[in-house]
């Protein structure tokens, strides 16, 4: 409200015992003469802006967003990256939506007499690294402090809705708010001259959006909750990273299956894809007055485009692996070795290509498997490739397995995430509001093919497999019958061809894709509907891995939910707005 007196004459006031001043901006005094302060004891004082006393039968209810993980794989270093703008999203015009979960809430501000709701204001890293949440919740502090400095005295409400790794921020504030040595330890506090939290300060209200709720770090402190604090929980079966891919801190697994949507990856997902291996198959079981010119031209052609599309997967994988910061010396040596093995299989693709592209005269089949190259791509798949039964020996499982590793490679903390807080607010009451069958994913009828690989995932991370763990994830991107092609190519075509050493390593090559092919079969969950195969774009992909863990994670921000918007208003303390009108 702004007031406006003027006084056409003298106007002077008179207080029998004090007269105090406060401003929440600046107190501005103009006249066209002389400005006289006169104190009789002590004249002119300046000094730290002091809050207003406690008013009696008002209180302030304050709504704050807290963004959730933006930069999973920590290499950004931006200090601000989840902002406001993480709430906004884009439309299908990707202009900012007026219908998302923020928006939509700020049209509750002029329907209550004393509710500020806030989504400029604070940012964090968004980071997935548990110091980063820490420090996170130190500067929700600071910037609460800061901007409501002047009700300080009042009694004020606080409303924290949070998604992803936003609501463990919120709980790690919680824990922080309680402890007034955890708050004198902190540097950055201390360097803002901020040492505890509001007597008459409450959370009346946390609202998770598709937090995984941790088993051990950022619990949920009661210690300054309000009475009647009111919990709200948004989640989805289908979200992937509140079940799963939280479970790993400062790396997680979102990281890797971005990764793998990488424009150049794309292509050669899809190149390779479209190689027609039965073209490959028919040659070489063909007889040679069978239009053997032809179909050798053909599938010359078809192994061209193979060799090409594995080149291009080959080098994003080693763009991602190079991209991977490893403190841990033995392990870096590990990751240089493997990169070293990678770029030798790199180098194997581009003279392979170089050989079928240029085509042949005779079309022989000996000329076929000479072009592959085999003494110089044999030793590095073999190596890359080795497996005795299963993924705990595998070489690449391995390997992937010790950089997943807790406190060993690019993992800080792995810790069992859950998608109810129950465990952690100790008898309040929650109000569930799910929200699968919002999912377009519902509508593909996979519920229970979801629930049954989620299952053996999370068993997988539980008993700190990691290597069967990253077999079932990597197994949902790959064609188990495309897959199997590969050996039968060895088998029909290859093996026969070939003699003494080299004989020896192809048959090895065979038997360790056929153990992967198996495994591929038996973990392969068939998540994607038939429908939704031609979809290139991963996110979009319902049942792809990408979007279970990015789409269905993300999709409870994307509205401000009923029940959700129920739950705020009956929390509020604010009376209602006598003069809003509804339009």
């Amino acid at each position: 409200m702004s007031r406006t007196r003027i006084v056409k004459g003298t106007y002077t006031k008179v207080s029998e015992k004090g007269h105090s001043m406060y401003s929440n901006e600046n107190i501005v005094t103009n006249a066209t003469r002389t400005v006289t302060e006169e104190g009789t004891e002590k004249g002119l004082y300046w000094g730290s802006p002091k809050s207003p006393p406690k008013t009696n039968d008002k209180i302030y209810d304050v709504v704050m967003f807290v963004a959730g993980t933006t930069d999973p794989v920590n290499i950004t270093g931006k200090k601000h990256e989840a902002n406001t703008d993480y709430w906004q999203g884009k439309d299908e015009k990707n202009n900012v939506s007026k219908a998302n979960f923020w928006a939509k809430l700020k049209e509750l501000g002029p329907q209550f007499q004393n509710l500020y709701i806030e989504g400029q204001f604070f940012s964090w890293s968004g980071d997935n690294d548990t110091k980063e949440r820490n420090l996170a919740a130190e500067r929700l502090l600071d910037l609460l402090s800061r901007v409501y400095k002047f009700k300080k005295n009042q009694e004020v409400s606080l409303h924290l809705i949070g998604h992803s790794h936003g609501g463990n921020v919120i709980n790690q504030f919680t824990e922080l708010i309680t402890n007034k040595e955890m708050i004198a330890k902190s540097e950055f506090l201390k360097s803002r001259k901020i040492t505890e939290f509001p007597e008459h300060w409450k959370i009346k209200s946390i609202t998770y959006l598709s937090t995984p709720f941790f088993q051990k770090k950022h619990q949920l402190n009661h210690g300054k909750l309000h009475p009647k604090c009111k919990i709200i929980n948004v989640h989805n079966e289908y979200d992937l990273t509140q079940q799963l891919v939280a479970h790993f801190s400062l790396l997680n697994l979102e990281g890797l299956l971005q990764a793998f949507s990488k424009d150049k990856f794309e292509r050669g997902i899809t190149m390779l894809k479209n190689v027609k291996t039965d073209v490959i198959l028919t040659y070489l079981k063909s007889l040679i007055w069978q239009d053997f010119a032809n179909k050798g031209r053909k599938a010359w052609q078809e192994m061209a485009n193979a060799s090409l599309a594995i080149n291009m997967i080959t080098h994003e994988i080693i763009n991602y692996i190079n991209s991977i910061k490893i403190n841990n010396s033995s392990l870096q040596k590990e990751k240089a070795s493997f990169i070293n093995l990678l770029t030798n299989f790199l180098q194997w693709t581009v003279d392979v290509h170089k050989n079928y592209a240029s085509g042949s005269k005779s079309y022989a089949k000996a000329t076929f498997v000479s072009n592959l190259n085999l003494t110089q791509g044999l030793t590095v798949l073999n190596i890359l490739f080795a497996i005795k039964s299963g993924p705990k020996d595998s070489y690449l499982l391995s390997l992937l397995a010790n950089v997943f590793e807790e406190s060993r490679g690019i993992t800080d903390t792995i810790d069992s995430t859950a998608w109810t807080p129950a465990k952690q607010t100790k008898g309040l009451s929650i109000l569930q509001v799910p929200i699968f069958d919002k999912d377009i994913y519902n509508s593909r009828n996979k519920k229970s093919k979801f629930k049954t690989f989620l299952k053996g995932a999370q068993d997988a991370a539980n008993a700190n497999n990691l290597e069967d763990l990253l077999m079932r994830l990597f197994s949902q991107f790959i064609d188990p019958e495309n897959f199997s092609t590969v050996t039968k190519v060895i088998d029909w075509g290859i093996e026969p061809l070939v003699f003494g050493k080299l004989d020896t390593q192809v048959t090895t090559l065979r038997k360790n894709f056929e153990i992967y092919s198996e495994l591929v079969t038996k973990y392969n969950a068939e998540l994607v509907a038939e429908q939704d195969k031609g979809i290139k774009e991963l996110d979009k992909k319902p049942g792809s891995l990408v979007y279970l863990a990015k789409t269905s994670h993300s999709l409870s921000h994307t509205q401000f939910w009923k029940e959700v918007e129920n739950g705020l208003k009956e929390a509020f303390s604010s009376p209602k707005s006598a003069r809003y009108k509804p339009t």
